[in-house]
């Protein structure tokens, strides 16, 4: 009888960590003890397909939290921090009741939004975690809550 129901509970599970919106990776053998400063990666800056405002409220929270963690933000730093997304536009379409004929569409970009921690003498990303965001509106908080929470396990503990 308990048997029955593994299958259920095996599926549930794996759907919602399927589902989850933030995604962690790194190098478990890089001593992250051994990082104090940090950069941004110009290139991947500019390449960002975001508008210029929320591109300095990104960069300003990141640097926020590393620094809140004992980094320190340097011209020779020890690590870079990457950062690139990949948005595509949602649309949704709201019908007008009671007439069915008209609609209001409403467009939004959404997509996955990465944070890459490169190490300067290994020249390879040691650490990488990418999360879900909805680039609607002005909601600060929202993008800030995003970063937050992606940073959050780092470094790594060993």
């Amino acid at each position: 009888m308990k048997i029955k129901y593994l299958p259920v509970i095996l599926v549930t599970f794996l759907l919602l960590t399927a589902c989850s919106s933030t995604k962690i990776n790194y190098d478990k053998s890089v001593d992250f003890n051994s990082y104090r400063t940090f950069a941004f990666y110009k290139k991947g800056l500019d390449h960002l397909k975001i508008p210029l405002k929320k591109k300095r409220f990104i960069i300003r929270t990141i640097s926020e939290a590393l620094l809140q963690k004992g980094f320190t933000k340097s011209s020779h730093p020890d690590f870079i921090v990457n950062i690139f997304t990949e948005l595509h536009d949602r649309i949704d379409v709201y019908p007008y009741f009671p007439y069915h004929r008209y609609a209001r569409v409403k467009k939004t970009k959404e997509g996955t939004f990465y944070i890459d921690i490169v190490d300067l003498k290994k020249k390879k990303v040691v650490w990488s975690g990418s999360r879900y965001i909805n680039l609607e509106g002005n909601d600060y908080k929202k993008f800030k809550t995003a970063i937050y929470k992606l940073l959050e396990n780092f470094p790594p503990k060993k």
